[in-house]
């Protein structure tokens, strides 16, 4: 085959791809929240993630966080456990109303999570990673039905183009400029032991409904609420400001809990065999 025809036949296939899904946090923020994680794991508990991965590293699992939104781009049906959204007005989740028949990401954790040490499967503890990240981001985990978790709320950021989710899932994070690797050393070793006691606990549904009320709260409406928003916005530094410690705590809550789960499942075991 001549090389013309090969670059047709690779720019067909490029555009026979189904849209990118919204990540939450984007790529950098699920790297940051797995990385935070692995810091607090034990050496015993790293040597399982990594034979369940089979992939060496702290670098190594930040990376596998992000498998869960690739594996949605060709299994469509895993879209709806990304996230969970309520109807306008409900300050509350209910897990009928909002998360059945399909399931969604508060309930998705309970799902994977004891799949991980029962048959050390290694999508189990992928999916896990990744939907503790997702529902920390509030308007991933706690969005609004009718105009899809903010995707619809339009307007500038810094002068570009984007929307509320997009603005929460990455656009804050990389006006800071910073690698990632650098924004996950920092904020890991700014956690306590009290941090970690106070983040402890608890269950996946309880910290979406906490989500739910960072979503609802002013500073996310920028002024008012997100309930009352009127798109378009125009935002720019003060908001990032006002905003980005409360994504930098909750990424700190995602990898602290993610942490909790995966040591829940791994502590006690033995060292993994050796290949």
């Amino acid at each position: 085959m001549t090389r013309l025809f090969l670059f047709a036949l690779f720019l067909l296939a490029a555009v026979s791809l189904p849209p990118r899904p919204a990540r939450a946090w984007g790529y950098d923020g699920h790297r940051i929240v797995c990385a935070i994680a692995w810091d607090l794991l034990k050496p015993t508990e790293r040597a399982w993630v990594e034979w369940i991965l089979d992939a060496k590293g702290r670098d190594a699992f930040a990376e596998s966080c992000l498998w869960a939104d690739e594996f949605r781009r060709w299994s469509v049906e895993t879209g709806p456990l990304h996230y969970v959204n309520v109807p306008r007005g409900a300050n509350r989740i209910e897990l009928a109303r909002d998360c059945a028949p399909m399931g969604c990401v508060a309930t998705e954790v309970l799902n994977q999570a004891p799949r991980i040490r029962s048959t050390y499967s290694r999508d189990a503890l992928r999916f896990t990673a990744h939907f503790v990240g997702d529902m920390h981001q509030p308007l991933h985990a706690a969005g609004y039905a009718d105009d899809q978790g903010g995707n619809l709320v339009k307007g500038k950021f810094m002068g570009l183009d984007t929307n509320l989710h997009g603005l929460w899932d990455y656009g804050m994070l990389e006006s800071t400029r910073r690698p990632w690797r650098e924004i996950a050393d920092d904020l890991s070793k700014k956690i306590t032991q009290g941090d970690r006691w106070a983040w402890g606990g608890g269950t996946p549904i309880e910290w979406a409904q906490a989500t739910l009320a960072i979503a609802q709260s002013p500073m996310v409406g920028y002024g008012t609420t997100y309930t009352l928003t009127t798109p378009p916005f125009d935002l720019g530094q003060p908001y990032a400001d006002t905003n980005l410690p409360t994504v930098y705590t909750q990424m700190q809550k995602a990898g602290s809990r993610l942490a909790d789960i995966l040591s829940n499942f791994l502590q006690g075991l033995p060292p993994p065999p050796t290949n």
